[in-house]
Formats: structure tokens, C-alpha cells, sequence
């Protein structure tokens, strides 16, 4: 009897005829009715102060259902959570919209919710933001040295966690080895990036009490008990 196994053998995509033809469904694909959209005011500086956030220009803009600013959210969502910490993590407040201060290029400083994509681009531009610019700084290596910008004052010297791994006597290793290397390795910042953009769309029934959300995420899960913790909505709906 030949037991058939998945290790080392060419394995035949189920998945592509649909994506290759054009039949995938992406979040961008979905649409409900009553379907609103929304674009984010992002900063144009690494660090600044939020001195005003003015939306009513956004607010009478034709198609413009709702605008929010983080000081506007701050109150009822307070802050993300991080999706995994190490021991000894500072967790730094994390708001949905920047309330008093961006702390990087692109920090979202305003939502506007609006009838169409382009609407809500279109009344985007007419957010006014005033900044007052800070001092910013953009190597890691400065930026954990004493004296340079802080971004946030429960994490000294822009130090979000130290964490060694390691195993064995290491001392007694490199005391009794016989050829010793000196390396400096510099590796580069990643990021997950999928063909699809990262998008939401979310939509709830009142009547049940259910929200549903389609992401491009390969987490769903986490997600979702990350969505019920933040918004205090039931996990299970």
C-alpha cells in the first residue's frame, strides 16, 4: 500500500484559475447597499503637535455623510491595542486618529465618511490641519541615544522593549572557542504586503446585533478578537 504525502511533492494551486480569469472577489469587489466610504487626513510631517483640526469646510462638502477627528473618537474607542507584545513591552497610547501629537508621516489625523470614493477624497483636501512641526528623527540607531526627539514619554529614549534570546553558557562558549567572528548584520524593516490593498468594509445589522467585516488579512481571527476588545462589541456577533 502507497501512503500518498504532501511533503517534497509538486503540488497542483486549486486557487488560481479564479484569480487568473478574473473571478476572485476582492474587498473591493464587495458592494452593499447604502455602502459608504471613507478617507483619512494623514500628516505630512514625522512629528508635530496638533495645535486645531477644522472639518466643517469636509462637513458641507456634497456627499459627505460624517467627518471625525481623533479627539472626536478618543473618548469612546481610546486606544488600539498591539496584537502581541513581548515581556516588558511599554504600550504607548495608540489612538484611531491622532489627537494631540502625529508621530510619523501619514498618522491619521481625520476620517471623512462620504456617499462615494471620490467624494470622500474630494472633501479630505478640505481639512484643515495646524501643525507645529517638531524636531523628528529617522535613524534607529540616533533615535535610541540620549538627547534626540522623544516620541513618547512612557518609552525613554524611543524604546518600545530590549529582548535577548539566547540558551546555553555563552560566556564559557566563546572563552574556550577556538576561532572567534565579529559580525555587524543590518537587516532590513519588512512588512507584509499582499497584491490586494489593505481594505475593510464593514456592515451592520441593527436588528441582530451583527456586525460583519470583510479584510484582506490572513488573521481573521485575531481580528475579530481584536475589533471585540477595542469596540466592546461581542466577539461572537
Amino acid at each position: 500500500m502507497t501512503t500518498q504525502t504532501a511533503i517534497g511533492a509538486s503540488m497542483k494551486r486549486r486557487e488560481d484559475p479564479r484569480l487568473i480569469t478574473g473571478r476572485g472577489t476582492y474587498v473591493d469587489d464587495i458592494k452593499l447597499v447604502g455602502m459608504l466610504h471613507m478617507a483619512l487626513v494623514r500628516s505630512p510631517f514625522a512629528h508635530a503637535n496638533i495645535k486645531n483640526v477644522d472639518t466643517s469646510a469636509a462637513q458641507d462638502a456634497p456627499g459627505v455623510v460624517a467627518t471625525f477627528t481623533g479627539a472626536q473618537l478618543h473618548e469612546e474607542l481610546g486606544s488600539l491595542i498591539c496584537g502581541w507584545v513581548v515581556p516588558d513591552t511599554k504600550e504607548v497610547p495608540h489612538p484611531p486618529l491622532a489627537v494631540d501629537k502625529v508621530r510619523y508621516t501619514g498618522d491619521a489625523v481625520a476620517a471623512v465618511i462620504a456617499d462615494s470614493p471620490a467624494a470622500a477624497a474630494d472633501a479630505a483636501l478640505l481639512v484643515e490641519v495646524d501643525y507645529e512641526e517638531l524636531d523628528a528623527v529617522v535613524d534607529m540607531e540616533k533615535a535610541i541615544q540620549d538627547g534626540q526627539p522623544q516620541l513618547h514619554d512612557d518609552a525613554p529614549n524611543n524604546i518600545a522593549f530590549e529582548w535577548e534570546v539566547g540558551g546555553g553558557d555563552f560566556a564559557a562558549a566563546a572563552s574556550s572557542a577556538q576561532v572567534k567572528v565579529t559580525e555587524r548584520i543590518v537587516n532590513q524593516r519588512l512588512i507584509p504586503n499582499s497584491m490586494e490593498g489593505r481594505a475593510v468594509i464593514a456592515d451592520f445589522n441593527p436588528g441582530t446585533n451583527q456586525l460583519t467585516m470583510w479584510t484582506s488579512s490572513q488573521i481573521p481571527h485575531l481580528v475579530r478578537l481584536l475589533l471585540a476588545l477595542v469596540t466592546g462589541h461581542p466577539e461572537h456577533q
